[in-house]
Formats: structure tokens, sequence, C-alpha cells
């Protein structure tokens, strides 16, 4: 059976202003891309990429792969601290933050910089930017920002367009702000190409973030976007809860996975905060969504774990379990959530039952895929990532 393992301004201003001799990103026609790119060839970095690295390499800070047991761990795919240029957090603060509400990990993506948590560290060639044994996992990240005018698709009547990328656990170290944007096209696919070309240059799992924000994201082009290797896309994005609904003339995000899912992608749903602001002050604070993998403790595994699909999205449901057993997909609400809670279960973009309980489980089908969504009676939601025969 092929499927998911499942066990169980937020990027709002304008481009980032590259510094006048930034790190820049030669395009690729051919638009190759991989999930967890290891190393940032030497003549395309600018002089601050990292050498090439053997992946059975360990590196120093990131622990080598263990018998230790997989679990439950909670983690953020879209952080901002103040190196991002709209937020005034210091990234110790939002360190703090995470680890004061229980998180296992974060990725810390900045608009269009790989950021060090110390001026005078240097973490090429690690997925890492701190010791993870020292509580929280902090990945590296970026987040590639372009906002240009006039996309194709069109999308929002300004003409305004927002084309974002997170990378999740680049190796690259670039230095400084990131020139990596096809200004030349008008393009949605030509813009997503050059975040392609960068993940193949930094490294890193791509995240599509906030999908329908002004609009211009189709089904074709996700489902596109996901042959050539993007994993994850943003459902549920805190700080754009009006655009992950849609409305009369466009699609919700959820609605567009499903139609992207119809046919034949591999694409994984993520939710997110897209943290700006922390301790209950500004407009994008932190804490309203998040990912719970099922995997070790360890940087590689939780990454892994992530382009595998082996973890739910939340904002604010706990499941127990979310796995595949005897051909049926079973779902169970964490026994010490308070609540009513309702199961549905969604097949090639249809919702084919729906279970009021803590617990459901509903057959694989022989073609197509199967993913389950959980509701509490609050509005909260969890949702588990499609399986497949």
């Amino acid at each position: 059976m092929r499927r998911a393992l499942v066990v169980v301004a937020a990027c709002a201003g304008a481009d980032v202003t590259p510094p006048a001799s930034p790190a820049t990103l030669a395009p690729d026609p051919a638009g190759a891309s991989s999930l967890v790119s290891e190393a940032m060839p030497e003549e395309a970095d600018g002089g601050g990429g990292a050498e090439p690295v053997d992946e059975a390499v360990s590196f120093a800070g990131d622990p080598e792969a263990t018998d230790a047991p997989e679990v439950w761990l909670k983690g953020s795919t879209h952080v901002h601290a103040k190196a991002s240029g709209d937020s005034i957090e210091p990234n110790a603060s939002v360190i703090a933050w995470y680890e004061q509400h229980h998180y296992d990990f974060i990725v810390l993506t900045d608009h269009n910089q790989v950021s060090e948590l110390d001026p005078e560290s240097d973490t090429r060639g690690r997925i890492t930017l701190r010791d993870p044994h020292a509580g929280l996992i902090v990945f590296s990240g970026i987040e590639l920002t372009h906002n240009p005018v006039g996309c194709v698709p069109v999308g929002d009547p300004s003409g305004n367009c927002r084309i974002h990328v997170n990378l999740l656990g680049p190796t690259a170290r670039p230095g400084g702000r990131l020139e990596w944007a096809e200004r030349r096209s008008h393009a949605r696919i030509d813009m997503y190409r050059a975040a392609l070309n960068a993940q193949t240059a930094l490294g890193g799992i791509a995240q599509i973030n906030h999908p329908q924000w002004l609009w211009g994201m189709t089904p074709e082009l996700l489902a596109e976007l996901a042959q050539r290797g993007m994993r994850l896309v943003e459902i549920a994005n805190s700080a754009f809860s009006k655009w992950n609904a849609g409305d009369a003339n466009h699609p919700s995000t959820e609605a567009l996975w499903d139609a992207a899912l119809v046919r034949g992608a591999t694409l994984w749903g993520t939710a997110s905060d897209d943290a700006h602001d922390y301790d209950g002050h500004g407009k994008y604070p932190a804490g309203g969504g998040w990912v719970v993998v099922h995997a070790r403790r360890e940087p590689r595994a939780i990454l892994a774990a992530l382009a595998a699909g082996q973890f739910y999205a939340s904002n604010g449901v706990v499941l127990e379990r979310a796995t595949v057993d005897g051909g049926e997909l079973v779902v169970a609400i964490d026994p010490a959530q308070a609540g009513r809670h309702t199961i549905d279960f969604i097949q090639d973009g249809r919702r084919v039952e729906s279970i009021a309980g803590k617990v459901g489980r509903h057959a694989v089908p022989a073609t197509g895929y199967l993913r389950a969504v959980v509701t509490r009676d609050d509005g909260k939601r969890a949702w588990v990532q499609p399986v497949r025969r």
C-alpha cells in the first residue's frame, strides 16, 4: 500500500530589498530540485555556502541516528524573528516563547535570509542552528519572499501577488539577504520555479506558504508544483484565516489541496502560526497553528517525517492516533481532550463518512486517496494526511 506513514505583516511587507552586493542564485532553466539537498555548490553561494557534505557524515551538534523511540513532537514550520525586518523580537526571545509553550522544534524562516543565532557562529553543513541537545530544536530556514505585481494566472484585482516559499533545514549559509526571485516573467510557475532553484542550491524541504493570499493559486498550478518536488503546503495559516477560507469566487486552501490530490499530487498539509509577534501583543501572534510529527527526537528524523507525511496538522485538537491499520485509516482523539469531536473522512475531495466521537475508522479506497479532518465543537481542527493504497 502506498501511503503517508501517518502515525499520528505575516509575510505581508514589500519584497525585502537586497543589499548592494546580495548573495545571488543563478537561474536554472531545468528547475530541478530535491527534497533535502545537502550542499550548495561553491560557485553559487556568494562566498557563504556550505561545502559539499556526504549525507552519511554526522554534523557536529546534529545527533546521529539512534534506536531512540518514535514519539509525538510538536513544532512550527513558519517562525519569524527580528532579522525578518517585520518583527521586533530577538532570536532568544522567540526561542524562549516556544520552549515555554512546550514545543519540541521550530524552523526559523526569516524573509530572504538564512539567519544565524550568533553572528560569530558558523553552522554551514548543518540543518540546525544550535546544539539540538540544548532544548528546543531550532532548524535553519528561510522564507523566500517575492511580492510582484501582475502575476499570471491573475489573482486579486489590485494586481499584487505573493510568491512565498519556506525552506526547512537548508544547510547552506549564503550570508545576508538573498536575491533569488524571477523578475523577468509574470508567470507564477516561473516564479515558483525560481524558488525550486533556490531549494536546489540551499537545501531543505520546500513549503508553499499561504497559497490563497491575494488569490491566484489554481489546482493545476498546485499539482504542478507538487510534481516538481514541493512537498508541503500551508492549508491553515492562522495569520491568514480570511484567505484560508476562500470566498464565493475562490476555493479554500483545503479545497485547493483536495483538487491537487485528486490529480495525483503527493502533497502534505501543514498548519502554522506564521508568527511575528510574541507574548500576546502584535497583529501576528505565535501559537495559532502547528504540526505534530511522529519521529525520533533527532533533527534528521524530524525532517524525514515531514517529507514523508508522518505528521498531522492542528490549530487546537490533539490526536492520540492517526494510522492505517488493516486497510483502514484509524483516527483517535487524545482522551484528555475536552469537548465534542466530529471525525470527517474525505475521499477524493468528498466527505464520505462523518463520525461523532473520539475514535473513527474508514477503509482506504482501492484507488484515489483518503484523509481525515477532526473538528471540535469550538471550531478547532486537526488534519490527517492523505493515504493511498
